[in-house]
């Protein structure tokens, strides 16, 4: 990515963070919090800010599992260049062999003729 795109996405990452606080600091009050069975009292800000969190690290993580997909997708195309360069430089080979192989035969005909 090119800076710029990582200065705007920043950018508008920091403005959502920003709602997301202030909509934290205007919803203070306490609620109860049931997980699991057990029941928690907590700021309803931190439950606001903790989702938020969650969420943005759940997006980290597949962002990453997706990254790496693609790296492994570019290690075995690059894989697969190689061979196709290898491949092309020994068809290469064969041909100027080929060449060579018709020009000598034509000498030798010109010769016996």
């Amino acid at each position: 990515m090119s800076g710029e795109r990582i200065q705007f996405i920043l950018v508008i990452a920091l403005i959502f963070a920003l709602f997301v606080a202030i909509f934290a600091i205007s919803n203070a009050e306490k609620v109860d919090i049931r997980f699991f069975g057990a029941v928690y009292s907590v700021s309803q800000a931190l439950v606001i800010i903790g989702s938020a969190v969650f969420g943005a690290l759940v997006v980290m993580l597949l962002g990453l599992m997706s990254r790496i997909r693609m790296a492994f997708k570019i290690r075995e195309y690059k894989n697969k260049i190689k061979n196709l360069e290898n491949e092309l430089e020994e068809a290469r080979k064969e041909i100027g062999k080929l060449k060579e192989s018709i020009k000598n035969s034509s000498n030798n005909t010109v010769e016996n003729n």
